[in-house]
């Protein structure tokens, strides 16, 4: 169901549950829309951005709240160091403090040697990859991570305006059915 098939959807029951703001109504289903349609563009980002090595943090982006005055997604924890970046000890990147990485099954170094696997990534010719491994780590920990900012390149001014252009002609439609309600 497209933007105008919800707003053709509308009738007087319909449109009242929009604006008493009921749930299972029309605005829940474009916001529902309009979030998936985000989260589908981060998901696209991450792979121009060279950043999708397993596919796991684009398979965690999901809707995690949805409701008129607030939308709110989810995803694995490491989305923020692919997005805003990681320090070094030696290069300061200009990324947030991120506090304590989150609680996993694998170390720093099993998450490294886990996604060279997954990428197909072979050593350099004399190391093992267990060694090559620990050089990426030695690496990140000095160098850090660059920030690809998948999530500031999609949801940026000009999409929040777009999607709240979405939301007002909804509403609109809504409000101008009611006022042609029948007494």
């Amino acid at each position: 169901m497209n933007d105008a098939d919800i707003i053709n959807s509308l009738d007087f029951g319909r449109s009242e549950d929009i604006l008493k703001n009921t749930s299972d109504n029309p605005m829940t289903e474009l916001l529902l829309r309009l979030t998936n349609e985000l989260i589908e563009d981060w998901r696209k980002q991450l792979i121009n951005d060279k950043s999708y090595a397993t596919g796991d943090l684009a398979q965690s982006l999901r809707p995690a709240t949805i409701k008129p005055d607030l939308i709110e997604t989810a995803g694995a924890p490491h989305w923020k160091y692919i997005n805003y970046g990681v320090n070094g000890t030696m290069v300061n990147r200009g990324a947030p403090t991120h506090g304590k990485a989150p609680k996993g099954n694998l170390t720093f170094y099993q998450a490294i040697k886990k996604w060279l696997y997954d990428k197909g990534i072979q050593s350099p010719e004399g190391y093992t990859i267990e060694q090559y491994a620990g050089m990426i780590k030695n690496s990140i920990r000095m160098k850090g991570i660059e920030a690809t900012h998948f999530f500031d390149k999609v949801l940026t001014e000009q999409r929040v305006d777009e999607m709240s252009k979405r939301v007002s002609d909804l509403a609109g439609q809504a409000i101008r059915t009611i006022i042609k309600k029948p007494k």
